[in-house]
């Protein structure tokens, strides 16, 4: 068996032979980016595919679902700020609100709001649908050019 040194001395790797770089260079290891590019393409595509296919709710349909919640909660503080100054006074009509809620409560917990405002709708307006446990409601949002609501309505869904 040959001697190994560290530094002068023949350089002979600890196995015996020759090292695959030639003498005097290290090892070479194997390639590791190669194996893993496939991989990393993969996720990629994964998470891009799902950004494209999963709904998100927009601005719109997040505040009516907040408003929803509001309602059914009969608890409209949480987006007073949500609402036009001229109409937060209307937000403080319990037996308004109160009327609205067990109407709403009545088709169960919300499951979600999605948003159905024709192309042609007036700027401004936007119309969803909201989900519930045991059915659906209509909902019509008017806001202001600052984005405050102006008007809600929840009313029964019309059949198509």
């Amino acid at each position: 068996m040959k001697n190994v040194t560290l530094s002068g001395g023949e350089n002979t790797p600890l196995g015996g032979g020759t090292s695959p770089g030639g003498p005097g260079m290290p090892p070479r290891r194997p390639a590791r980016g190669k194996a893993l590019l496939p991989l990393v393409l993969g996720v990629i595509v994964t998470i891009s595919a799902f950004n494209v296919f999963a709904h998100r709710e927009n601005r719109y349909e997040q505040l009516a679902t907040d408003v929803t919640r509001a309602i059914a909660a009969n608890d409209m503080r949480p987006v007073e700020k949500d609402f036009n100054a001229i109409r937060r006074p209307q937000l403080e009509d319990r037996a308004k609100v109160g009327g609205l809620s067990d109407f709403v409560n009545a088709e169960g917990k919300l499951k979600n709001v999605k948003e159905q405002t024709p192309p042609d709708a007036k700027s401004g307006t936007h119309r969803f649908v909201a989900t519930f446990e045991k059915g659906q409601r209509a909902e019509d949002l008017t806001v202001d050019a600052d984005g405050k609501v102006v008007d809600f309505h929840v009313t029964p869904l019309e059949a198509k």
